[in-house]
């Protein structure tokens, strides 16, 4: 057996393997064993059949593939030891040839990475305030949650709940598909709608009907109504005005299920929002942290590898989208894509996952960043519901975590 290995540009190796047919035989022999128990000829015994006779009977080829999908494999680990090579994803094997058998692979390896001034990157979190109007709004947000609505006959103003019949036609007075809805529920001021429509409504009484013209805006979702100008009809079926509870011990007592005085409560909610707050410039501290180590970071990487990370973003937008009820098909027709479209369109992000990725890794190297046994079976012990089987993932997963943990307490300053 012959075998070559040059390295390629952007962290990739080509392994090229020459075999005599002689070297061959025992992986041929070994596959004529295995279909010699699947294939079945009169006058011999399942995985009895000599070598010859099966040949005959299925063709060389048929067996050749069946050594193939056994002995790369094996060749390949081989080679990978032998040479100490650092593959880090699916190779490409191309069989140049089959007689003599001939083989091609291409891996990418672990890429070449400099992460030079990562050590000066420092991100200091802003200091949160919480102010009684911000106590204020958040009360309010709970009293929405108990909303009571109830009918009026005066004119619509904003905040009232309104029930209407619209249809929009062209300027031709053709009417136009999915702008036509019937006892239609919206609350003035929420901006659901095309923006000038909620603000037409305003004054309007239960049973008036109005007309008015409306220009979508140019950035408008669906590109047949960019820019277009659509005539509505409208008539005011019902008019509601929020009813708000108010706050006082009954209904503090009702949301939170014990006896608390005003000042009390207001107190809990300021500091429950600050921790919020806290927790949210946390986040943005450690966002911020990773897009500057992102940008000292310089590396490239296997197209190969790219592919691989492209494939598994697919994956993951199919099984989100199912979850929602929506097929990849229909997100296809929607935005009338392709899904190479879409997957050229990923190439970037995915590029910056890899990026990110291999730049954290090799500061956590650099930092010397190591998370005991011990610390990561606590925390392996915190998990509910964890299953055996499901123990080796989450190991990786609590590792990386808490590394990454440590990371943050190093580079974001209190």
């Amino acid at each position: 057996m012959e075998t070559n290995v040059k390295k390629l540009p952007k962290a990739e190796v080509e392994i090229t393997v020459t075999f005599s047919e002689d070297e061959f035989k025992r992986d041929m022999e070994e596959a004529a064993k295995v279909l010699s128990k699947e294939v079945k000829i009169d006058g011999f015994r399942s995985g009895k059949i000599p070598y010859d006779v099966l040949v005959e009977h299925v063709g060389k080829d048929m067996v050749l593939n069946h050594a193939l999908d056994t002995a790369i494999p094996r060749i390949l680990t081989d080679i990978i030891k032998k040479e100490k090579l650092q593959v880090i994803s699916r190779p490409r094997v191309d069989i140049l040839s089959k007689d003599p058998v001939n083989l091609k692979v291409v891996a990418p390896v672990y890429p070449e990475i400099k992460v030079d001034g990562y050590e000066k990157v420092k991100v200091k979190p802003k200091e949160v305030e919480v102010k009684e109007k911000d106590v204020d709004e958040a009360l309010k947000n709970v009293q929405k949650q108990f909303i009571k609505w109830k009918q009026v006959l005066r004119g619509v103003k904003e905040g009232d709940k309104v029930e209407i019949d619209f249809e929009g036609k062209d300027e031709g007075g053709a009417p136009l598909e999915g702008t036509q809805s019937k006892n239609h529920p919206l609350i003035i001021g929420e901006k659901m709608m095309v923006p000038g429509f909620e603000d037409a409504l305003i004054g309007m009484k239960t049973g008036e009907e109005k007309d008015f013209p409306l220009t979508f805006p140019k950035d408008y979702h669906k590109k047949s109504f960019q820019n277009k100008k659509v005539h509505f009809h409208v008539k005011i079926n019902k008019v509601e005005e929020p009813e708000l509870p108010e706050i006082d011990e009954a209904f503090i007592e009702k949301i939170s299920g014990k006896k608390t005085p005003i000042d009390e409560f207001r107190k809990n909610v300021k500091a429950d929002l600050k921790e919020y707050k806290q927790s949210e410039e946390k986040k943005n501290a450690e966002q911020q942290l990773l897009e500057k180590f992102l940008k000292v970071t310089k590396t490239d990487f296997s197209d190969l590898l790219i592919n691989e990370e492209v494939e598994y973003m697919i994956q993951q937008m199919k099984q989100d989208m199912q979850a929602k009820g929506l097929s990849f098909d229909q997100y296809l027709q929607y935005t009338k894509k392709t899904e190479e479209e879409i997957r050229e369109e990923m190439k970037k992000e995915a590029i910056k996952r890899l990026t990110l990725r291999f730049g954290l890794n090799e500061i956590m190297e650099k930092e010397k960043i190591e998370i005991s046994d011990k610390e990561v079976d606590k925390k392996i012990k915190q998990i509910p519901d964890l299953k055996p089987e499901q123990e080796h993932e989450a190991r990786g997963r609590v590792v990386n975590s808490m590394r990454l943990e440590q990371l943050f307490d190093r580079f974001i300053q209190k």
